[in-house]
């Protein structure tokens, strides 16, 4: 109805118009009506403004409306009463922007939500564009740097002098413990980062938490095994040192006094000598282990290279060869991605060493002992599996068997294993093993 009054008038104006130009046409023709011709171009004029001004009024409304949208500003209103022409298209247009204005609000509501729940969270974020620019940091990032404010990481050096380069080169699911100190306490913190692409620039995230306490208790924890291990293992050498001593002192000795040369018999030299010999291979054990413990805490910094993983396999190869031919195990060796690793060759090749040799041990009594050997690449990380067919590992024991000294084996040092972990750490990366007794067991190292 609105838009039929709206026709209506358009047509009017240009009838009106077109009669307007009728008349002066006319009167152009006729002589002495100067006056009359003047008036109707004048009316003809203003005619055509009136109508262009109608016509635009529909552009400037759908520009307020633009306006309002582009500038989210809802205080823009429009002539929405029943007589008005353009009526049904102000009422699209406020509903248009009512409906802006509700997503505006669900928007804000969101932040907020967001900055609250940003700000709740015990584990400290920070988010910095390649120029160091923060972007956004919360009040447990803020706690933990001991800063009260944030504008760019670069501000961080008054907390560490380093740490703006090392949260700038920190790599993606590649933590990094920072060591902080203050007057009071040194603080260990974790560092973990992953890369956001917002509006075609990268922006880095980073979490960080407070671990000191979590790494105390793990040291204290590994401490207490450490001792237990050694503790056993010393009583186990020094328990029958005393009581051979106390046995070969009562050979030489009654009620106290030494007993004289003249006394002793073949016997008793014999069992004499008996008795030294075994506490000399005792102490020649305890000796041994204390000479592992010292190998264990001696290992050389890592000369990292490109190692093609098909040479270091075929090395293995040779290696094992005639030990695995006389005990008919089969060994397979398998690269399924590229075959390049960066790292130091002679420790990785002791840590699969160390590895094969524990699944020959165990798997040497089954029927078709196999081992597997497996390079990959997942989500660049370089992995080396090696899987084996044997008797696999208890629930009980799994998680003590990289313990220094911890051994399964009847005459093992049980440090093989430990070595290995201090190896992998040692290349930022790390050894785990997956086990199903009377299945098998598989090792895997990430690098």
């Amino acid at each position: 109805m609105n838009f039929n009054r709206f026709y209506l008038s358009i047509i009017l104006q240009v009838i009106f118009i077109g009669i307007t130009t009728s008349l002066f046409v006319w009167a152009n023709s006729q002589e002495y009506m100067m006056i009359t011709k003047y008036s109707l171009v004048i009316v003809w004029i203003l005619q055509l403004i009136f109508l262009i001004r109608y016509i635009n009024k529909i552009s400037r409304d759908l520009n307020r409306f633009l306006l309002s949208i582009k500038y989210d500003d809802p205080t823009i209103k429009f002539n929405t009463e029943k007589n008005h022409p353009f009526r049904e298209l102000h009422q699209r247009f406020a509903e248009i922007t009512e409906a802006f204005g509700k997503v505006r609000a669900d928007k804000e509501y969101e932040y907020q939500f967001f900055q609250t729940s940003i700000e709740h969270v015990n584990i400290g974020l920070i988010a910095f564009k390649p120029d160091g620019h923060i972007q956004l940091s919360n009040q447990a990032a803020r706690n933990l740097l001991g800063v009260s404010s944030l504008v760019n990481i670069s501000s961080l050096k008054i907390v560490d002098y380093n740490l703006p380069k090392t949260l700038k080169n920190l790599r993606p699911n590649h933590p990094e413990i920072l060591s902080l100190k203050s007057e009071q306490k040194l603080t260990k913190l974790s560092l973990n980062a992953t890369n956001l692409k917002v509006k075609d620039e990268i922006i880095k995230l980073i979490s960080i938490q407070n671990i000191t306490t979590e790494l105390e208790q793990g040291e204290m924890d590994a401490w207490q095994k450490l001792i237990r291990v050694i503790t056993h293992e010393i009583l186990n050498s020094v328990s029958p040192i005393t009581l051979l001593s106390s046995g070969l002192i009562n050979i030489f000795e009654k009620d106290g006094k030494q007993i004289s040369a003249n006394k002793l018999d073949d016997h008793c030299i014999k069992e004499s000598l008996t008795g030294l010999r075994v506490i000399q291979n005792r102490s020649k054990s305890l000796s041994a282990f204390v000479d592992d413990y010292r190998t264990s805490m001696q290992l050389p910094a890592p000369k990292f290279e490109e190692i093609k993983v098909n040479d270091l396999f075929e090395s293995l190869k040779i290696l094992f060869k005639e030990e695995l031919i006389q005990k008919d195990i089969k060994i397979e060796f398998r690269c399924v991605s590229k075959d390049v690793l960066i790292a130091d060759k002679k420790l990785i090749e002791q840590v699969l060493i160390n590895l094969i040799n524990n699944a020959v041990y165990f798997i040497g009594n089954i029927k078709h002992p196999e081992i597997q050997i497996v390079f990959m690449n997942i989500e660049n990380h370089s992995i080396i599996l090696v899987k084996d067919n044997g008797p696999g590992i208890e629930a009980e024991i799994i998680e003590q068997i990289f313990i220094p000294f911890f051994s399964t084996k009847e005459k093992g040092s049980g440090i093989g294993l430990s070595l290995s972990r201090q190896i992998m750490r040692m290349h930022n990366g790390n050894i785990s093993v997956q086990s199903t007794v009377n299945k098998g067991s598989t090792f895997t190292l990430k690098f």
